[in-house]
């Protein structure tokens, strides 16, 4: 079996109600330099993940740097989400979900694909424990 991994349009967090509310009532899972913010969305609509990514100005000055670890964060989410996308399908649920860089250095793919790893499995763990 090929796993499909798009990240299409329709995945990405982009609606400015869903962001508002994630950062109001969701909660978040931390790995040393990247946060996660992420809550159940209200109303079904078929696309069970949805992301987005920030490098706030304030840790990473150089826009050229953020655009640099925002692209090795959506690639390491990219390949890895997989299980995670398999679990909330199996569940019945969707969810809406923040990256947040929060080191004031940079660090490479190799780095940054661990740690999205670790916050991916702690996310499915949840899941299975039925997110509130």
């Amino acid at each position: 079996m090929k796993l499909n991994n798009k990240f299409s349009k329709k995945e990405h967090l982009k609606s400015h109600n869903d962001i508002q509310f994630l950062f109001a009532k969701g909660r978040s899972v931390n790995e040393p330099s990247i946060r996660v913010v992420y809550t159940k969305k209200e109303e079904k609509t078929g696309i069970y993940l949805n992301a987005g990514f920030a490098v706030p100005k304030k840790n990473i000055r150089l826009a050229v740097n953020r655009n640099l670890i925002r692209r090795r964060i959506k690639e390491a989410y990219r390949l890895n989400n997989h299980e995670l996308k398999e679990s909330l399908k199996e569940n019945g649920q969707e969810l809406n979900v923040m990256f947040i860089y929060t080191a004031k250095e940079i660090f490479t793919y190799k780095e940054v694909e661990e740690k999205i790893k670790v916050i991916l499995k702690r996310l499915k763990a949840l899941n299975e424990k039925d997110i509130k």
